[in-house]
Parts: C-alpha cells; structure tokens; sequence
C-alpha cells in the first residue's frame, strides 16, 4: 500500500506587607523642616524581600516543649513571592480522547480498539501503529465484514452502484486506490494549517465547511472521476448543490464576529 506523508500558568499572589508606626515610633516633623536633630525611623527598600526566622515552641504529647524553627517573608509593593507548587510528571497522565482529522477514530477504526487509539499519537501513526486498522475499516464499508462477504452484504459498494456512483474499489479488489486516498488524511491523524494556503478544509475547518460530506467522497468514491469530491453535495449531478447527503447548511446562521457560532437552543 502507497502511504503519503503528511505552567500551568502559575497563579501568583503579591502580599505587600506594610509596617505600621508602633506607638514609641519617632515623633513626625510636622513643618517638613528636615532638621539633623529629628531621628526618623528606620528606612527600608521597597524592592527588598526579607527572610526572617523564628523559633515557636511546640508541646509534645509527653508535655515537653520543643522548639521549631519557621521561615517568614515579606516582599515590597510590586513584588510577588512565587509559591511552591509540585512538579508535574506528564508520563503520570495519559490522553483519554484525541480528534485530529474528524471522524477517524469512529469511522476508521471499525475493529481497533479505540481506548488504544485515542492514548496514542501522531508519532505512532507516523509509524502505522494503526494502519491495518485502516485498512480492514476501509474493506468492511466498502466490501462488508471480512469472512461474510457476498454480492450484496453490508458493504456500501453496492449501493453506491446503484445510485451510478464509481467506488474507489473499482474493479472489487484491491483496494490501494482507497488506502491512497485516505491514507494522507489520516496517518499521521493531524488537521494541518498553511498560512499560506487556500483557508479551507482540510487546511483548518470553518465552521459551515460541509466537512462530512468530502470526508466520506474521500474514503468511499473514485476521485479520478470529475467532481467527485462533491458528489455527496449534489447526488443529482445537475452541477447546484442538492439533493445532498447532509444538510446544505445550519439550521441558525453562523455569525461572522466571534465566537462564529449561535447561541445554544434553549430547551
């Protein structure tokens, strides 16, 4: 088969903590004077953060008392005392749903199993981990279950004939023409953007993209053939969209300003 490439933000909190004159303070030279003979209280720089130490008895549960020693700090205005938080491991999470291309790991990974897609990544589709998954997907649609096969099974080969439709196992078998097709959607199963690119699907997806519809001409129909990319779109072929597999539109228009989606029905 042909394969074709393709802190947490840390919270913290700024305490300033600001003396204030006890009563024995100095007095204040009310008139501004600055005379030599006024002893001011002690100055401190409002960038400098402070360590001090302290000893705080503690009573046992013998009745004896034991000393502990405890940090505090003071920071000045503007500072911010980072707090300590735990380092995080990623190889203690593990990823319980992925969605790169859509639709992959439910319409491509028929008999895989799909807790192990959805844990993996795009590296292990760059090394087909999941390939043969693919690939026996692609043959159940198109041909029905492996083992079971017959003129008319489960398969969508069939039906697609009968609506005068070219699947892309045409002649039955093989299917590398499918695997071709498909194959650099999915593997690695990634959605890519180029800037520079034509600004729709499959580089990056706008919300009215009729996204369903090319994905299924992709993996079923014979794209040799003109238009058919947009077959599903327009199952008449009379060259306007409609009749088509899935609604032409939203039932609510997208907006054009952020967040480019309606508000919800209410219920």
């Amino acid at each position: 088969m042909k394969m074709l490439s393709k802190t947490l933000p840390l919270l913290t909190v700024g305490l300033a903590l600001m003396g204030c004159p006890s009563d024995d303070s100095p007095p204040i030279d009310d008139n501004g004077t600055g005379d030599s003979g006024t002893t001011n209280g002690p100055t401190t720089n409002p960038t400098t953060t402070t360590m001090t130490t302290a000893t705080t008895d503690v009573e046992t549960e013998d009745g004896t008392a034991t000393g502990m020693d405890t940090e505090t700090s003071t920071t000045g205005p503007g500072e911010a005392e980072l707090p300590e938080f735990p380092k995080l491991d990623p190889d203690a999470y593990a990823a319980v749903d992925r969605m790169g291309f859509p639709a992959v790991n439910t319409g491509l990974n028929l008999a895989g199993d799909k807790d192990d897609y959805n844990a993996g990544s795009p590296a292990d589709d760059a090394n087909l981990a999941f390939v043969s998954n693919v690939i026996t997907s692609l043959e159940i649609l198109h041909l029905g279950v492996p083992g079971s096969q017959t003129p008319n099974n489960t398969g969508l080969d069939d039906d697609l004939i009968a609506l005068a439709l070219d699947p892309c196992t045409t002649p039955p078998l093989p299917m590398d023409d499918c695997d071709d097709q498909g194959a650099p959607f999915v593997i690695p199963d990634v959605l890519e953007i180029n800037v520079g690119g034509d600004p729709s699907f499959p580089n990056g997806r706008r919300p009215a993209e009729p996204v369903m519809d090319i994905i299924f001409a992709v993996i079923l129909l014979d794209l040799s053939n003109p238009g058919a990319l947009l077959t599903f779109l327009d199952l008449d072929g009379d060259g306007t969209f409609g009749p088509s597999l899935n609604p032409l539109e939203n039932d609510v228009p997208f907006p054009a300003e952020f967040p480019y989606l309606a508000p919800p029905h209410e219920m």
